[in-house]
């Protein structure tokens, strides 16, 4: 039987080549089980790509089937439920990608459990031993708490559970790096230790303070005249983004145009994106990270990306943005920014700043 990205506890899948020479896909609820879905195609490619466009129908499905419409009894079923709901289905297709794969190992650990026990006295010291597994990495040990969370928060809310044993548990990551800046020193030795592309792209995300998966998904329609807008994936695709474009930014942008010309003049097509890897391609989200800190490494720098946020609030200071205004377009509390700025910018820069913004507004008036 080929393999498949979609799994369902305990369905059965077959791929058979029929008479006609087509390929087809079964897909079983058990072995020797109701048939729930059927995908077929010319070749076993098509019939995988058939396979992969229905995957909400066929989790659909499986979610109704007999079986699976029981009352939930075990946490087994609470994650059947989870990944057929439309909950689920609106996640952004990087975080349901890392969410599966929790999910499944809950599955492996806790499948069995039973939901009427969930708010038994020593629960949520259970669920705590196997997030403490992982304590030497404690910022994936949160993570996997957090969909755990997740999940029975969703039992709560379809009413299979009476008490969600972890809704309060703290993270075991304490670092808080809202204070942290990507200094101008630091910043130039990064950028002359890396190639063209990756500087770019750190340039970029010095100067408007985009994440990290913002960055790299950004295309040109979402640059205009004087500011950045988009969508940002970190919300589910429900916070419109607004980001200004300084003197610096207008530069890098055009830089970035520049060597999108360059490759359209050699012939090739390069991605829709903004930023582009050396072959034109888009970038992938850990290969940006890497490339920052290979960077930054051999100079001893501790930075990461993500601190270059920081840097981009200090520069829209020093631009004349209030605290408030700069908050608003790095998407912190406001007093996130006052730390940034007592830590890295100078008392008298500050008030320049403030200084020729009102000098600007009364000329304008």
């Amino acid at each position: 039987m080929q393999r498949s990205a979609l799994r369902l506890p305990g369905t059965h899948r077959v791929t058979k080549r029929l008479a006609n020479g087509r390929v087809a896909i079964y897909w079983y609820r058990y072995r020797g089980g109701p048939l729930l879905l059927r995908f077929d195609g010319e070749s076993l490619g098509a019939a995988h790509r058939a396979e992969a466009q229905g995957a909400s129908q066929l989790v659909a499905a499986f979610a109704s089937s007999a079986d699976a419409a029981r009352s939930p009894a075990v946490l087994r079923d609470v994650v059947t439920c989870y990944r057929a709901s439309p909950e689920y289905d609106r996640l952004a297709h990087s975080t349901k990608a890392q969410w599966s794969r929790w999910l499944d190992e809950i599955v492996v650990e806790f499948g069995d459990f039973p939901l009427r026990f969930m708010a038994a006295v020593g629960v949520r010291k259970r669920f705590k031993a196997w997030r403490n597994r992982r304590a030497d990495k404690p910022r994936t040990a949160d993570y996997g708490m957090q969909v755990l969370r997740r999940l029975l928060s969703f039992a709560l809310d379809e009413e299979m559970i009476t008490v969600n044993p972890v809704a309060d548990l703290k993270g075991i990551y304490r670092a808080n790096r809202a204070d942290q800046v990507v200094e101008p020193e630091e910043l130039a030795k990064i950028l002359g230790n890396t190639t063209r592309e990756a500087a770019l792209a750190i340039r970029l995300a010095a100067e408007t303070g985009m994440r990290r998966g913002d960055l790299i998904a950004l295309k040109w329609e979402h640059v205009l005249e004087n500011r950045i807008e988009f969508v940002t994936g970190k919300s589910g695709g429900r916070t419109h983004v607004i980001v200004p474009l300084t003197d610096a930014a207008q530069g890098v942008i055009a830089d970035l145009r520049a060597r999108r010309d360059e490759f359209i003049r050699s012939g090739r097509v390069p991605h829709a994106t903004v930023l582009l890897t050396q072959k034109g391609t888009a970038w992938r989200p850990n290969s940006l990270t890497q490339a920052f800190d290979r960077a930054r490494t051999p100079f001893g720098i501790t930075k990461r990306l993500h601190d270059l946020r920081g840097t981009a609030a200090t520069n829209w200071v020093r631009a004349g943005f209030s605290h408030q205004e700069t908050a608003r377009f790095v998407g912190w509390e406001v007093s996130q920014v006052d730390n940034i700025i007592r830590r890295y910018v100078d008392a008298d820069i500050i008030a320049r700043a403030a200084i020729s913004r009102l000098e600007r507004e009364r000329n304008a008036s």
